[in-house]
């Protein structure tokens, strides 16, 4: 598609924003279909693919650093001597994320010919900030206007439904993004496995996928694991169920007198530990409330960055992407690497008073295994021996899991594999401790409010009003609080792009994402900075119907 063509619907998108021109048509006419019999057609999901431009969305309407991306792995997150993973997927010419309307025209006419459909009408879903707004209505004008007889309605949702639709299974496409959560590839292509995070999403299996990822986790020479990595992601990116579209850069506006804020390539995107401004008060935003404060039920970004902050794991990653002591103040690994043992800080306490002991690492991760928590990120637990049975099984089989607490200062974990970065990998959320007294207290009300959390970062979260703000104060009973330097971290939600820069420029807040829109205006500013991250969007395409679990 020509480029004159293309700015020209892109700036159609201000228009249909206006006038909610957000799709019509109907799949109840005559030959139509439903869109989940479409999305189930492989042809009919590589024609969606190939009909959108992602440098074309990348230069202009993200306009921020992003670039396009090819695959489902990010690039540059994981090198082994100077070559990168991604790089074996280059040379093995896999060929997800190009643009191609001519190509995608042919595909979709084999998707009419074998499911016997004029027309279709598909139901797109979106959070309800501006940004993704603007994104899903660029992708609505490209695949309306590629694909003849297809129409694409959005879905505008806050953020905690969008997750609740996604995680249910009741959306046809989606826009969703990927942050690792830890440093290996593993960290993508192990959640399209079948019966993990984004295969469950999805409705994707293949049993060659699966083996081949199983094979590669128990490879121990890293170029033949790669190899294997390489091939079921190849293999995936062809079934597409799944369409990259970029690898994320963040530009944001920061006020010179902050400092220290970690921005890190996995797990949580902002650490605040380390950060300091001249009144110890920091001003920031968020586009979305916290979804929740349990870590057995966060899932999203904007979750984990309150809890890294309010809470502390074994380990901590530092600037430079290091582990290095959190609660655990040394560990130790077995010869084979299956056994690893942390010791527990002592005088640790939550915020209502209670001890930290290693118990609240294995009751937390038995619990965020148990089904009856109904946590789809059980998997992320799945190199510790016994999770999986005890995750998919319950019952006696959670007692088994592979982590003791030996007594209160000592944790032992036994793993199934040797894992090189486990000590990275506990960093992440869902291997944060909770207080087994406090929780059963709370019962479902537990990570729902600020009073309904216990806290053992930090920075214990002092405000949280639903849809408006929340705050964090440094924790008086933290074990390294005198490196923290903050006083009071303010978080406003602030959906709209034009309200949080206003927000800045009067000097309210001292950090704000920029649109693509107000990069320009700020290219010149010594406070315009550039983040590139490892969080990699697609499109992900439900092929199994709404109940399709």
């Amino acid at each position: 598609m020509r480029l004159k063509k293309k700015v020209s619907a892109l700036s159609l998108i201000c228009i249909m924003t206006a006038t909610g021109l957000v799709g019509c048509g109907s799949s109840k006419k005559a030959g139509a279909v439903d869109g989940y019999a479409v999305l189930a057609n492989e042809n009919a999901r590589k024609a969606i693919d190939l009909c959108i431009d992602r440098k074309q969305m990348c230069d202009v309407l993200l306009s921020n650093g992003s670039f396009p991306a090819k695959y489902f792995t990010a690039t540059n997150l994981v090198k082994n001597e100077g070559k990168d993973y991604t790089d074996l997927l280059a040379s093995a010419n896999v060929d997800a994320g190009r643009q191609d309307d001519k190509e995608a025209a042919k595909y979709w006419a084999k998707a009419k010919e074998e499911l016997g459909f004029d027309k279709v009408e598909l139901e797109f879903l979106t959070r309800d900030t501006e940004l993704d707004i603007k994104q899903a209505e660029f992708y609505q004008s490209e695949i309306q206007e590629a694909l003849e007889g297809c129409t694409v309605k959005i879905q505008q949702l806050p953020f905690k439904q969008q997750l609740q639709k996604q995680d249910k299974r009741e959306y046809q496409i989606v826009m969703a993004g990927w942050s690792p959560d830890y440093p290996d590839p593993l960290t993508f292509l192990d959640t399209m496995v079948t019966g993990k995070k984004k295969s469950n999403s999805t409705g994707y299996s293949n049993k060659e996928y699966d083996k081949l990822i199983d094979q590669a986790k128990r490879e121990t020479d890293i170029n033949k694991s790669w190899a294997l990595y390489a091939k079921a992601e190849e293999l995936m990116l062809k079934d597409m169920y799944i369409a990259p579209l970029y690898q994320r850069t963040e530009a944001y506006l920061q006020n010179p007198n902050v400092k220290g804020i970690v921005d890190g390539a996995f797990a949580a995107n902002q650490s605040y530990k380390w950060a300091d401004c001249d009144d110890h008060e920091l001003n920031v935003t968020e586009a979305s409330d916290i979804p929740s404060m349990d870590p057995a039920k966060a899932t999203d970004t904007t979750s984990s960055i309150a809890l890294s902050n309010t809470m502390e794991g074994l380990t901590r990653i530092d600037k430079n992407g290091n582990a290095i002591p959190g609660l655990a103040e040394s560990w130790t690994t077995s010869e084979d690497g299956l056994t690893w043992t942390f010791k527990i800080r002592a005088g640790q306490k939550w915020s209502n008073g209670d001890p930290v002991t290693a118990g609240n690492f294995e009751y937390a991760w038995k619990r965020l295994l148990n089904p009856d928590t109904k946590s789809t990120y059980g998997w992320i637990l799945y190199d510790i021996e016994g999770a999986e049975e005890a995750n998919t099984k319950g019952g006696d089989a959670v007692d088994k899991v592979g982590v003791k607490a030996v007594d209160d200062n000592t944790l032992e974990v036994k793993l199934n594999r040797p894992v090189t970065y486990f000590e990275k990998l506990v960093f992440d959320a869902r291997f944060l401790p909770v207080d087994q007294k406090f929780v059963e207290e709370k019962g479902d009300k537990f990570g729902t409010s600020q009073e309904d959390t216990n806290y053992c970062g930090p920075f214990t979260m002092s405000t949280w009003k639903l849809e408006d703000r929340f705050a964090m104060t440094k924790n008086p009973d933290y074990w390294d609080n005198s490196t923290v330097k903050l006083n009071t971290i303010n978080f406003k939600i602030v959906k709209d792009d034009n309200a949080r820069l206003n927000l800045y420029e009067n000097g309210n807040v001292d950090r704000i994402k920029l649109s693509s829109d107000q990069v320009a205006k700020y290219k010149d500013s010594k406070d315009l900075k550039y983040v590139k991250e490892s969080a990699v969007f697609y499109l992900e395409m439900n092929s199994s119907g709404k109940y399709g679990r």
